[in-house]
């Protein structure tokens, strides 16, 4: 796509480049009816906010894509509705409990209804579960009511060759999901929700973490290239998810009660969402990113991270796992980056810090301690306690 000069960008009073775009009939009502949707690109300088807005641009048309209601799938389905609408007419078949709805449908409707109340995240998961579970069948469109559990089975079977069982569960629950919000809007659907029961066990892995020895940690910052050795040691002395890691945005890093902190606005839970005192050994590292790069994330590499699911983890995490598998063969599945996150909450724990004050350090959610007093009343630790918890992690000579 040609982009000319200064098109969608226009200067503020103050001299901050804007981008500006126009917002089609079919998602004004995501951007509460407006015909333009404008977004500061925080700079003067011209050839960063052209970088600010090819991004824009890019995300912006992939949405546009994906909520079109004018696409080649949803106008041939519909077409085949009528058809087959027509041909049952025809015959005097009955319809007084209405037809059943179609999983595009369903998905289109989901979305439509929770575009405010669901994170853009969540709703994308649920499209793209739509999207792997047709293609595997085989079909542009299915009937809620022509989906079994022998065609969810073999969905599953297809996939557990190419993706983590996790990955697979992540899809069934939002696909079940949708299930579940047809039978709260449609006559005559099948009661049994056939994505739902099907036992995958898929959690096993991640109660099963293992540690890496202090020499496979060794090892790994060594062989790792810049970059992943930041994020690896990021990773060992804040205890945060790898994706909120390379979600982190450079004006995510913050002082609070006078202390630097990560500020953690993305997160898997309610709870995640925190301020992660910066240990001492990661402010070179930040310093650095910060210096070195003026995109909006604090990896650089972040910024050119564009998926459906609004993900940017996935990126370090392949690294990472093709950096263990070249320099550790006798490594585990089970050593992996989610890892770290164990080593470091075991490090607060054997310095007797106590669970709540971790909790609230890695965003667990784990607060059966807290009466309703204390839960309504009560802020919680200070920054600069929690600091001092976090400067407790060592690993000896690591980092």
């Amino acid at each position: 796509m040609a982009i000319k000069n200064n098109q969608y960008l226009f200067q503020s009073h103050c001299g901050i480049w804007v981008f500006q775009i126009f917002v089609p009939k079919y998602m004004r009502h995501i951007f509460d009816n407006k015909r333009a949707w404008r977004k500061s690109t925080g700079t003067k300088d011209i050839d960063k906010a052209r970088h600010f807005r090819n991004h824009m641009l890019i995300e912006f048309n992939n949405l546009k894509a994906m909520l079109n209601p004018d696409r080649e799938d949803i106008r041939i389905q519909n077409a085949l509705s009528v058809l087959h609408s027509t041909i049952k007419q025809a015959k005097s078949v009955p319809t007084a409990i209405g037809p059943v709805p179609t999983l595009a449908t369903v998905r289109d409707e989901y979305m439509t209804v929770y575009s405010e109340r669901r994170a853009f995240s969540t709703l994308s998961k649920s499209a793209r579960a739509v999207e792997v579970f047709l293609q595997s069948i085989g079909k542009v469109d299915i009937g809620l009511n022509k989906i079994g559990r022998r065609a969810v089975t073999d969905f599953i079977e297809g996939q557990q060759s190419k993706v983590a069982p996790q990955t697979i569960q992540n899809w069934l629950t939002s696909l079940g999901s949708l299930y579940e919000f047809a039978k709260r809007r449609y006559d005559a659907i099948p009661d049994s929700n056939p994505f739902h029961g099907h036992n995958l066990e898929a959690r096993r892995t991640i109660e099963s973490y293992q540690p890496f020895e202090a020499d496979q940690l060794v090892t790994l910052i060594r062989e790792a290239d810049d970059v992943l050795r930041d994020v690896i040691l990021i990773g060992l002395y804040s205890g945060m998810r790898l994706d909120e890691i390379a979600s982190i945005k450079r004006d995510e890093i913050v002082m609070l009660e006078g202390v630097r902190c990560f500020f953690v606005s993305k997160s898997k839970t309610v709870a995640g969402v925190r301020y992660v005192p910066i240990h001492s050994l990661l402010i070179g590292i930040i310093d650095k990113h910060l210096a070195n790069n003026s995109g909006e994330y604090l990896l650089a590499q972040s910024n050119n991270i564009i998926r459906k699911d609004g993900k940017r983890g996935p990126w370090y995490s392949q690294k990472f796992t093709r950096l263990r598998d070249s320099t550790l063969p006798t490594a585990t599945d089970r050593q992996c980056f989610h890892s770290l996150r164990g080593m470091f909450i075991t490090c607060l724990d054997r310095a007797g810090v106590p669970e709540q004050r971790i909790g609230a350090i890695t965003g667990h959610t784990e607060q059966k301690a807290k009466t309703e007093a204390f839960r309504t009343y009560s802020k919680g630790a200070g920054m600069e306690e929690l600091s001092g918890y976090v400067e407790l992690v060592s690993y000896g000579n690591i980092g």
